[in-house]
């Protein structure tokens, strides 16, 4: 079957029903975001090093997700071209994902953490409990 050449932003009920009918999924961020919430389900493919074609392991659709949904976007045409079948891209990233019920590993809390670690260590500096340069 040819490619229809899709390249369609779609919500988290139409990815689903698209994976009930063999859809694959695309992770498309960087290896770094994967330690705080992954799809062990999804093929991992990070933005920044693609530069060839995706073996879709003969799924009829490709549906690419990232975090927020703003990257797959961005990019549509590039990660279309990137696959043989028909190619979506997931509104809402990984989230809309586990509002779908698909199964994630990870708190999803890492970045907070770094986050928490950064004030307090500015706070320090700030405040001069944690000397400057």
């Amino acid at each position: 079957m040819a490619k229809k050449q899709i390249v369609k932003q779609i919500n988290h009920d139409e990815a689903k029903k698209l994976l009930d009918q063999g859809a694959v999924l695309i992770d498309v961020r960087e290896s770094m975001e994967l330690m705080s919430k992954k799809v062990p389900s999804a093929l991992h493919h990070p933005l920044s090093g693609l530069n060839g074609p995706i073996d879709t392991k003969d799924a009829k659709a490709a549906i690419f997700f990232c975090a927020s949904g703003a990257r797959t976007n961005g990019y549509a045409t590039k990660l279309a071209s990137s696959v043989k079948c028909d190619a979506y891209m997931l509104t809402g990233g990984i989230h809309a994902l586990s509002r779908m019920g698909v199964p994630t590993e990870g708190s999803g809390g890492m970045f907070k953490l770094f986050g928490i670690g950064a004030i307090l260590l500015i706070a320090g500096w700030a405040t001069g409990i944690i000397p400057g340069t």
